[in-house]
């Protein structure tokens, strides 16, 4: 029998992904939100910044239990009436409210941060019980995410010029979305996947997942967090190391993350076939090709950018496969806990990157400041997980079909 793909429900789940990233505006008004709260600390207001990460660090590691209990469609639209109050407390009451009001409203978009990865990729396994087709259209949907949050930031910074408080109305255009997501979205929990389970999940017990998930995700932490370096330290390396321009370079090479990623997202379908079980392994070694570049390349500003777009291709590329991973690797009841599991990880590495890579920096130079030998860390980080890489996705896959 055919399998069908349900369109409705596609349409709900790109309405989703369309208004998922919205917080990342935010990062471009800091500076005005700062001025606005000139007498509390900056290190104060910069929280603001990483509220939503340290609440999707915890929240990750329960949405896929809660989704057992839970619809995904429900603890989707919940994720997004937490990004619309975001939008109603900094517009309304930024400026005139505390700080800390602030602070908790910023917090709100850490429901839908720690859940976004685990959600889309139950959603899918519901809509799309196509394997191949699912894995194309994850793709997509993870450029549609990068799409949106690129309209959102660009957008908004128009809408912030003479008051940043305006950039939020912006953000209650994720009314519609969520209408569309209560209108299109199946309000069931998903099947899964028709396919038998692999013989690697034949002696597991029901209810626990295989070794290999937390394999997976534990690689993945300290692959993303080697990663997370770029985001970190770019802008400090264009404007104040190697004085390779302003804010506006430095605007531009962050901005190249989510060109690289849109355009690997869009792709993932072609390439995918063509890599295979190498798909992820080449995603990481691209990482450590890309943070290499800014160590050879200090005269040239065109080392960072391409190092941009390769950090961006590289996680748009390994998520969408790792994501269909692991719905071939353990039973459908079993998913959402699994990609719990693997969200949760990723938070946690983008949470700890600052404090472990200048531990290691420290180790490596004296200096645990030092930009420079901070990418050196995170290539040779990136490397480490590439080699790593390859038993766990090649020759564990060649096993295992």
């Amino acid at each position: 029998m055919e399998k069908k793909t349900n369109t409705k429900a596609l349409t709900g789940i790109f309405a989703f992904c369309l208004g998922s990233m919205p917080s990342n505006m935010t990062l471009g008004l800091i500076a005005y939100i700062m001025q606005s709260y000139s007498t509390v600390s900056t290190t104060t207001v910069a929280m603001i910044m990483t509220m939503p990460s340290l609440v999707a660090m915890i929240y990750a590691f329960f949405v896929g239990s809660l989704n057992t209990k839970i619809s995904a469609k429900n603890l989707l639209i919940f994720g997004q009436i937490c990004l619309v109050i975001y939008a109603a407390i900094f517009c309304f009451l930024g400026g005139k409210a505390h700080i800390y009001v602030l602070l908790v409203g910023a917090a709100l978009a850490g429901f839908g941060q720690g859940s976004n990865n685990t959600l889309l990729g139950v959603l899918l396994l519901d809509a799309v019980p196509d394997d191949q087709k699912r894995k194309n259209i994850l793709g997509i949907a993870i450029s549609a995410m990068s799409l949106g949050g690129v309209f959102f930031t660009t957008v908004g910074g128009f809408l912030a010029v003479n008051h940043w408080q305006h950039a939020y109305y912006l953000w209650f255009i994720i009314v519609l979305f969520i209408v569309l997501e209560f209108v299109c979205l199946p309000n069931r929990k998903p099947e899964g996947s028709k396919q038998p389970a692999a013989d690697t999940q034949a002696s597991e017990p029901a209810g626990k997942l295989p070794v290999m998930v937390w394999i997976i995700a534990i690689h993945y932490l300290f692959w993303f967090m080697f990663m997370y370096v770029y985001g970190l330290n770019v802008s400090e390396y264009v404007i104040t190391l190697y004085q390779l321009g302003t804010s506006a370079e430095s605007g531009i090479a962050a901005s190249l993350v989510t060109v690289g990623g849109v355009v690997a997202g869009m792709l993932f379908g072609t390439y995918s076939k063509f890599l295979k079980k190498w798909t992820v392994p080449f995603a990481m070694g691209l990482t450590a090709i890309g943070l290499y570049l800014p160590l050879v390349m200090t005269t040239n500003i065109l080392g960072i950018y391409i190092c941009g777009l390769c950090g961006g291709f590289s996680m748009s590329a390994a998520n969408p496969y790792i994501i269909s991973h692991l719905a071939e690797i353990v039973p459908a009841n079993l998913y959402s806990k699994a990609m719990s599991i693997y969200s949760g990880f990723m938070n946690v590495g983008m949470f700890i990157a600052i404090y472990v890579i200048a531990f290691l920096t420290k180790l490596v130079c004296g200096d645990a400041g030092d930009v420079h030998y901070k990418f050196v860390v995170g290539c040779a980080g990136a490397l480490i997980c590439t080699i790593l890489s390859i038993p766990i996705y090649v020759v564990k896959g060649k096993k295992t079909a």
